[in-house]
Order: C-alpha cells, then structure tokens, then sequence
C-alpha cells in the first residue's frame, strides 16, 4: 500500500510540464511522469459494428481478416487525408488532424471510409467469404469532433501510450458507437458549423 501511495502522490502533486504543440505528439514526445501536450486537433474515430456477432458466426481466422480489411481502410484513408494514428481498441481506430483544414479533412476521410467499404470490400465479402454459408456486409459509424486537447502518458515506464484528455476525444468515440443511427458519419456542431461558414455540405 505504501508504494502506491508513493506512486499516487506522485501523480497528484508533480508539477505539469506544459507545452504547446505544433505536430500531434508520438509517446516518446511527452515526459513520462508529468509532461502534456496541448493541442488544438480534430478527432476521428472510426469504429465497426456488431463485431462480437462477427466473431460468434465465422471462425477466427475469418474474422480476422475482415477486422484487419477493416482497419487497414480506416488507417490508408486517415492518413490519405494527413491524419495521424495514435490508437487501436479491438475494430476501432482513432486518428488525429490539426491544420486549418483539419476538420474538412477529417470529414472527408470519413467519407472515404464508408464510401471504399461500400465500392470495394462489402463487393469482395459478399463472393469472397470461402467455405461459409453465412454473409457479412461490414457496417460501421465514424465520429468527429473538434477541440482543445491535454494528451498525457499513461501507464508505467515500458508499459505507456498516449492519453488524449478533453471533449473532442471522448465525444468522437462515444458517437462512432451509435448504432441505427441514418448514415454513417457523425459530427458535432463544433464540426458542422465551421464547414457551414466555409460553405461546405456533406
């Protein structure tokens, strides 16, 4: 017990080491113990649906390869558009734009996302998923919101990884998990009004 309360002091006593940032940080950007990065970002979450029910219906190796066609979707049109990777959980993906355009471009990677599932892999799965007479069509949300962001390490020395601190990250993931919602992108206002005053429709 005393050394986690050694470990906990620690945590809630250190002075931050706050910087701003100009690039999305990599971990071994920000100090271990007490460092930040603030930010000023656009966050995309991309997250595919009913994944549990994949896993109970084809076997794993199947499974897989469509969570991995999935993610590898996600990650090419991120980065397409000058996103910046820095998480996975399971068959979600979150990427990170700054800039000025960092809110059209994260939008239009959204867009491209569901437009190459639509176009390219829900076509292959539907002749391609040998030796199963079960279909999948890949359905999924992505989310985005805009805003400052405080991104901290977590963990242990070894054992860390970026935390992204603020309304923008968690907004983003809560909405890439709305289910039965029309379409396949949400956004918040923060988002929607900037491209309105551009006079950009989606």
């Amino acid at each position: 017990m005393e050394e986690f309360d050694t470990k906990l002091n620690g945590i809630f006593y250190a002075d931050w080491d706050v910087q701003d940032a100009r690039v999305v940080p990599k971990t071994e950007d920000v100090k271990q113990y007490n460092g930040a990065k603030k930010l000023e970002a656009t966050y995309l979450y991309a997250d595919m649906a009913d994944s549990t029910l994949l896993v109970k219906r084809f076997e794993p190796e199947m499974a897989a390869r469509i969570v991995r066609s999935y993610l590898r979707i996600a990650v090419d049109c991120i980065r397409a558009k000058g996103g910046h990777i820095r998480s996975f959980d399971g068959d979600r993906v979150m990427g990170i734009f700054i800039g000025d355009r960092r809110r059209n471009d994260a939008v239009d990677a959204g867009l491209n996302i569901s437009w190459v599932i639509e176009k390219a892999l829900n076509p292959k799965l539907s002749t391609k998923l040998w030796n199963s007479k079960d279909k999948w069509t890949v359905s999924h949300r992505v989310g985005i919101d805009d805003g400052e962001t405080f991104i901290v390490r977590g963990g242990a020395r070894n054992n860390s990884d970026l935390v992204s601190i603020g309304d923008a990250p968690n907004i983003a993931a809560k909405l890439s998990g709305l289910r039965g919602e029309r379409g396949s992108i949400t956004i918040t206002s923060r988002v929607y009004d900037y491209l309105f005053k551009k006079g950009i429709r989606i």
